[in-house]
C-alpha cells in the first residue's frame, strides 16, 4: 500500500503525545502502584529519561533511511528472510496490542456505562467505528486526533486541578519503605507501559512531511505526556492511597468520582472516560493501521483495502480470546507483556543499528542513511 496522505509535525507531536497517554490515563497508577506501593511515584518520574532514550533510539533507527518504514528498514538492512521473520514478530505484537486496547475499552463500557449491552456487540460497534478510520487513511486520522486533542488535556488538568484540594502529603509515607529493587521493578514497568509500546512509530515517521523538527516535537511531546501521567499517579496516591489506587482498576474514573465542588459541581466521571476512549481509541487505530500498512508491505500488496475485511474478521476475533476480562489482563497478562513491548521498541531497533554499523563498515556498504 503506498500512503499518499502526509501529516505535519504538530500531527506527529499530538499522535505521540495521545498514544502515550493513551490507555495508560485510566490503568496506569493502579499497575504501577501493585508493585510500588507508596513509592510508585518515583518509579513513575524515574522511568521517564528512559523513556526519552527509547524515543530516541527509535529516531536514531528512523534516521538510518528517512523514506523507509519499519517492515522495508528490516528487508533493507537483515535481508529478505531474516527481514520476513523480524516483521511477522513486529506485526503480530501489533495486531495484539490492537486487540487488547480495544478489549480494554470494551470492558469498561461494558462494566461502568452500558451493563446491559453484550460484549461482543460493543466490540463490533468500535470495529466498525476502527474501519471507517482506516478507509479514511492517515492524514484524516491525524487531523482528527488533533482537533480532539485539546478535549482530553482539558479533562485530565481539569481532574487534576480539582483534586487538588484533597491532596494528603501523609498518603505518600513512608518513602521508600518497599525499597530500591520494588522501585526499579516499577520503573520498568513504567518505561515499558507506555514508551515500550511505540515502536508503531517507525511505521508513520517515514509520513512526516517535513522533517526539521520532528526529533525536537516528538521528544517534547514525549515528556510533556509522561509528566502527566506521573502528576496524575502522584494525586491519585495522595487523594485515594496507596491501597485503593492499587486496587481500583480504573482509577482515574475513580478520581473523577471525588470531584465535588461546592455540591454544586460534581459526577464529572462521564467527561473522564470521554477523554480515555479517545485516547485509547487514537492509539488503537495507529497501532491498526502500522499493522496493515505492514501487511500490505510484506505481502507486497497494491491495496490495503483488499486485506482490510479479513483483518478486522481477525481482530475480532483477537478480542474475545485475548483475555477473559481486564482483572485477568492485569494480574496475570501484564507482567509477560512488557517484555514483549521493550523487545519491540528497544531490541529491534538496537538489533537494526547494530547490523547497519556493522554492513557499513564492511565491504558490503549498505551507503549513506
Amino acid at each position: 500500500m503506498e500512503e499518499k496522505g502526509r501529516i505535519s509535525i504538530p500531527n506527529i507531536a499530538v499522535l505521540v503525545f495521545l498514544s502515550i497517554i493513551g490507555d495508560c490515563v485510566l490503568v496506569y497508577p493502579s499497575l504501577i502502584t501493585a508493585i510500588s506501593k507508596q513509592d510508585a511515584w518515583i518509579s513513575s518520574f524515574l522511568s521517564i529519561p528512559a523513556g526519552l532514550a527509547v524515543l530516541l533510539l527509535l529516531l536514531r533507527v528512523h534516521q538510518l533511511y528517512p523514506e523507509l518504514t519499519f517492515i522495508q528498514l528490516c528487508q533493507r538492512i537483515l535481508g529478505p528472510w531474516l527481514g520476513a521473520l523480524i516483521s511477522i514478530w513486529y506485526l503480530f505484537h501489533l495486531m495484539m496490542n490492537s486487540a487488547i486496547y480495544l478489549r480494554e475499552v470494551g470492558d469498561f463500557m461494558n462494566s461502568q456505562t452500558y451493563v446491559m449491552t453484550p460484549l461482543p456487540v460493543i466490540n463490533l460497534l468500535l470495529i466498525l467505528v476502527l474501519m471507517w478510520g482506516m478507509y479514511m487513511g492517515l492524514e484524516p486520522i491525524a487531523r482528527t486526533a488533533q482537533i480532539l486533542f485539546p478535549l482530553c488535556l482539558a479533562f485530565a488538568l481539569f481532574l487534576i486541578l480539582c483534586l487538588l484540594p484533597q491532596c494528603e502529603s501523609q498518603q505518600l509515607k513512608p518513602i521508600m519503605e518497599q525499597g530500591i529493587p520494588k522501585i526499579m521493578e516499577g520503573s520498568l514497568f513504567a518505561l515499558s507501559y507506555p514508551f515500550g509500546e511505540l515502536a508503531f512509530l517507525l511505521m508513520i515517521f517515514p509520513y512526516v512531511s517535513k522533517k526539521p523538527g520532528l526529533k525536537k516535537s516528538v521528544l517534547l511531546a514525549g515528556l510533556t505526556a509522561s509528566v502527566l501521567l506521573s502528576v496524575l499517579l502522584l494525586v491519585s496516591l495522595m487523594v485515594l492511597g496507596p491501597f485503593v489506587t492499587e486496587h481500583s482498576v480504573y482509577t482515574s474514573y475513580t478520581l473523577s468520582k471525588k470531584i465535588n465542588i461546592g455540591n454544586f459541581l460534581q459526577r464529572v466521571e462521564s467527561l473522564m472516560s470521554t477523554a480515555w476512549i479517545i485516547t485509547t481509541f487514537v492509539k488503537t487505530i495507529l497501532h491498526f493501521y502500522a499493522f496493515t500498512l505492514g501487511m500490505t508491505q510484506l505481502l507486497r500488496l497494491d491495496n490495503v483495502r483488499t486485506f482490510l475485511g479479513p483483518s478486522f474478521m481477525i481482530l475480532f476475533g483477537l478480542i474475545i480470546v485475548s483475555a477473559p476480562n481486564i482483572t485477568y489482563y492485569l494480574d496475570t497478562i501484564v507482567h509477560a507483556w512488557i517484555y514483549w513491548d521493550l523487545t519491540d521498541s528497544v531490541v529491534l531497533p538496537l538489533l537494526l543499528l547494530v547490523v547497519y554499523k556493522f554492513r557499513s563498515k564492511g565491504r558490503h556498504s549498505l551507503g549513506p542513511g
